[in-house]
């Protein structure tokens, strides 16, 4: 009940000035002596009406509450304001239909301005997106923007409903026009519009496609470094693991945190070029500067494959001492138990442990709302943001 306070205190006053003006509206086209009495009943009439409004609401019966109201707002078109936010609040409830309907009548009105009709018809297209209504929002939006009404607003909508449809060509273009009207840059997420469908093309086998796409995301943004990925990939498919090396330390060079989504594909790279001792030399310089349980083991595994497990377990146990985590944990245990004269009691019992916390571990996190989980994604699933989501940090993460 609480939720409906705010829009009972705007109803009383909205609907209570309605009520005021309506019957001087109504003596001022009747001349007539008897106007005064008529008028007077009207009043009586629209007031009952008003508080059985009241009451419904008070009762939890917002769909004859909204029966009376839109009555109201066809005979008091003064309480447009106060219809609005009852229709805003019946979206925030999640009561679609009566949302609609709400905003829909405001709409209907013939006395309105066109400041609160465009506002009306704004409410009605958050009705129409929030109710999964894409394409009635979307053509709504569409013409709100080509009319220059609320440009920026129908703008930011429509380049919502096109993510939410993958249409990714419309979401660039509105996705530019918004950039004009607003004056912010929106070349990061350019960018990724154009990873997406370096992505489809890639999945249909088109690489020159691919190839073409990518540059635009580069003209877009440089510094995605989501494009020098899908560059190494690209260039892993057609063996040329050199280039595959540089597009792959581009994109770590940008973003930290890539290193732990590429680090496999990069290891086998520099391993189908032959070059494994740069590879060690690479994530050892690396974790001079950054701290990475992902790049440690793939370390300790290049050292031991190249060096043997004294110099392995030596490197590990300074990783250990620096920052302790429950992966370098497990790491070692594996580690030890491969040479017997290594082991040491209690080894089982500490894998357990260890296994137990990395099972409740999280692998990644996004910075904007907090949405945890297992896979990366770079467009968020929840608030929508691009390029958000980053490895967890600390003793259970990365």
């Amino acid at each position: 009940m609480n939720e409906w306070l705010p829009v009972l205190l705007a109803l009383s006053a909205g609907i209570a000035l309605g009520l005021l003006i309506t019957p001087r509206r109504w003596l001022s086209q009747n001349k007539r002596t008897t106007a005064v009495a008529d008028s007077k009943q009207l009043s009586d009439n629209l007031g009952n009406r008003y508080f059985r409004g009241i009451n419904y609401l008070l009762n939890e019966q917002p769909d004859k509450a909204l029966e009376v109201f839109l009555q109201l707002a066809e005979v008091t078109p003064e309480t447009v304001e106060t219809h609005l936010s009852l229709g805003n609040l019946f979206r925030r409830r999640g009561e679609m239909d009566n949302a609609i309907r709400c905003h829909q009548n405001i709409i209907n009105q013939t006395e309105l301005s066109v400041e609160e009709r465009n506002h009306a018809l704004l409410e009605l297209g958050e009705d129409y997106l929030r109710a999964g209504l894409l394409d009635r929002a979307e053509e709504l939006f569409s013409t709100l923007a080509a009319q220059e009404i609320s440009t920026q607003t129908a703008l930011l909508r429509l380049l919502n409903i096109f993510q939410q449809e993958h249409e990714w060509q419309s979401a660039i273009r509105v996705a530019q026009q918004l950039q004009r009207v607003s004056g912010e840059s929106n070349q990061a997420m350019v960018a990724h519009f154009y990873c997406e469908l370096a992505s489809e093309q890639r999945q249909a086998g088109q690489q020159q496609a691919v190839m073409e796409l990518l540059e635009q995301a580069a003209q877009a943004d440089p510094q995605c470094a989501r494009l020098w990925i899908q560059r190494a990939q690209l260039a892993t498919e057609n063996n040329q693991s050199d280039a595959a090396i540089e597009y792959y330390s581009k994109a770590c060079a940008i973003d930290q945190d890539c290193l732990s989504l590429v680090l496999e594909a990069l290891i086998n790279a520099y391993r189908q070029a032959g070059k494994l001792d740069q590879a060690e030399q690479f994530l050892t310089g690396w974790l001079h500067n950054y701290t990475d349980t992902s790049a440690v083991i793939a370390a300790v595994e290049l050292i031991q494959e190249q060096h043997g497990i004294d110099q392995a377990s030596e490197f590990l146990l300074d990783e250990l001492k620096r920052k302790p985590t429950a992966g370098k944990m497990r790491a070692l245990l594996q580690l030890t138990t491969t040479d017997s004269t290594h082991n040491f009691p209690l080894l089982d019992v500490f894998g357990q442990l260890s296994d137990s916390l990395r099972e409740h571990e999280n692998g990644y996190q996004c910075r904007v709302c907090g949405l945890e989980g297992h896979t990366h994604h770079w467009h968020c699933p929840s608030c929508r943001s691009w390029n958000t989501t980053l490895p967890v940090r600390g003793i259970l993460g990365e």
